[in-house]
């Protein structure tokens, strides 16, 4: 009686080579928490260059407007010194702290009553804030890490 003989050589090594970097790269998150903070980071860069994402800031009042040497609302000083470039991010191996190290950052981002005898209304300007296509970009560039090893 005549067969017929089937012999399979799968070869796995580069299989086991991805396997084996994606369990290394899980057991320290760390990196994929630092790409997830510059991701976080530009978003909110975003939201002051856009003047709000992904609804538009309340507009200066004509009292700010007289001061200001500009009409860019919380950019005067862009990233040497305001709060745009005070924005921050610090990785953990569980969590991504995100801050703005500036004393008026709450007041702008939130609203409320500010200046001498709490006389001025400032209105809530949310910039710390990630947009959801921010959100896709994570996802993506996570899964890279995770598979591929690039950051």
């Amino acid at each position: 009686m005549g067969g017929v003989a089937v012999s399979v050589k799968i070869d796995d090594r580069e299989v086991r080579k991805l396997l084996g970097g994606i369990l290394k790269r899980m057991g320290n998150p760390a990196p994929a928490m630092k790409i997830i903070g510059a991701i976080a980071r530009t978003s909110i860069v975003r939201n002051f260059e856009k003047g709000g994402r992904p609804e538009k800031w309340t507009s200066l009042s004509l009292e700010t407007l007289k001061t200001k040497k500009g009409t860019a609302i919380l950019r005067e000083q862009g990233m040497a010194g305001g709060l745009m470039g005070a924005v921050n991010y610090k990785a953990f191996n569980d969590k991504v702290v995100i801050s703005a190290n500036k004393v008026y950052a709450a007041i702008h981002h939130f609203g409320g009553k500010a200046g001498r005898g709490r006389k001025v209304t400032i209105p809530a300007r949310p910039y710390m804030m990630v947009q959801d296509e921010d959100w896709v970009e994570m996802k993506a560039a996570l899964g890279d890490f995770i598979v591929r090893g690039k950051l």
